[in-house]
């Protein structure tokens, strides 16, 4: 039984729903009531993607266009189970939901959004995998002390547990609604989020205390699940010349989100909320945040050539392209690890393009 299938019931004359899917493998799983709502959930960077947001809410019952898209109709609910538990967590009998099935990898899982009308309530990420139930009781601890140190603009964790049926569920809270906007630049609001961040969690302590020194160490153990692409020595040498600029000294840390990305924040009247916190870390260099919003949205959303972003990179000041060297090694280090070298697809060749701004950036 798939995941889906643990947190689903199907049959007739439930909800209509709509599943769809894109090239890359993802699939969303949409009801036919409040779809417009619904697609919140969707956040398409490609034309055709945008066009079939724009679109779909209003031809969906047209069978030539579900044809066209390669549309399947299936008619389901949320497992009871869990359907009872977000109802007494929304304190909502009338809940709609939409679901995303999850980008394909090692650490892939169900996020579901709940709402009750034009109202977006909440999100509930959902999975049967025991490495993932630690992400979400990170998750979960992150933002409680992140809110603690008085960081706003972030989800309230709302509940963190497993169902009966061995799923393994984290709830939390959102100000999203159907009038917020996803922003693809940077710009003044992503600055001052990070800006405050920081300020609300700086600590100075040993680099090797460092939640940063464990990423990298991690990635020097385990170099040899790099792809077969990659150039290992390259990274092998960065992480010794970080070792040597760093080691023994105290330095200045603070949290980081480690996927700031437009698709994991929205801007709700002029202020910029983000959420996704997953893989967040209390003791990372400043900055950090930044370059991993310039490369992913260089590589996925501009399609930039590596080559392109190198051109770029290396029109920078030194002390950003000296950031990027750090940041590089972390994101490798995080992806490594997480797909135990078996990287594939959009991972791999991510793999393989950082390790190429890796060896080539002018650090000097």
């Amino acid at each position: 039984m798939t995941i889906l299938h643990k947190i689903i019931s199907t049959g007739s004359g439930i909800n209509r729903c709509y599943r769809i899917a894109n090239a890359d493998g993802k699939s969303w799983l949409l009801p036919a009531k409040n779809m417009r709502v619904a697609l919140n959930l969707y956040q398409p960077s490609g034309r055709n993607g945008k066009l079939l947001k724009a679109l779909f809410p209003r031809l969906h019952r047209l069978p030539f266009v579900r044809k066209a898209i390669k549309a399947e109709t299936i008619y389901c609910t949320l497992q009871q189970e869990l359907k009872e538990l977000l109802q007494r967590i929304f304190n909502c009998g009338n809940l709609e939901f939409a679901i995303f099935e999850g980008t394909p990898c090692v650490h892939q899982k169900i996020t579901i959004q709940l709402s009750n009308g034009s109202n977006i309530l909440g999100y509930c990420k959902a999975s049967d995998n025991k490495d993932i139930l630690q992400l979400f009781e990170k998750e979960a601890a992150t933002l409680t002390l992140l809110a603690k140190n008085g960081v706003t603009n972030i989800p309230r964790a709302l509940h963190c547990g497993t169902l009966s049926n061995g799923v393994h569920i984290f709830v939390q809270s959102t100000a999203k609604t159907t009038k917020s906007q996803v922003v693809h630049t940077w710009g003044p609001l992503q600055e001052q989020f990070l800006t405050t961040l920081h300020e609300k969690t700086r600590l100075a302590l040993p680099f090797e205390e460092s939640d940063y020194y464990r990423s990298i160490t991690a990635l020097q153990e385990h170099i040899d699940w790099l792809p077969a692409t990659t150039d290992k020595e390259v990274v092998t040498t960065a992480i010794a010349m970080v070792m040597a600029e760093n080691c023994g000294k105290m330095v200045e840390f603070s949290a980081c989100h480690a996927d700031f990305t437009p698709w994991n924040m929205f801007v709700e009247r002029s202020e910029l909320f983000v959420f996704d916190f997953e893989y967040a870390a209390l003791t990372y260099p400043p900055g950090i945040d930044r370059c991993h919003f310039e490369l992913q949205t260089a590589i996925f959303e501009k399609r930039l050539s590596r080559e392109e972003i190198l051109e770029y990179i290396n029109g920078c000041d030194v002390a950003h392209r000296q950031l990027l060297r750090l940041y590089l090694l972390d994101v490798i280090s995080r992806f490594t690890i997480r797909e135990r070298g078996n990287a594939r697809g959009d991972i791999a060749r991510s793999l393989d393009t950082w390790c190429y701004l890796l060896k080539n950036i002018k650090y000097q």
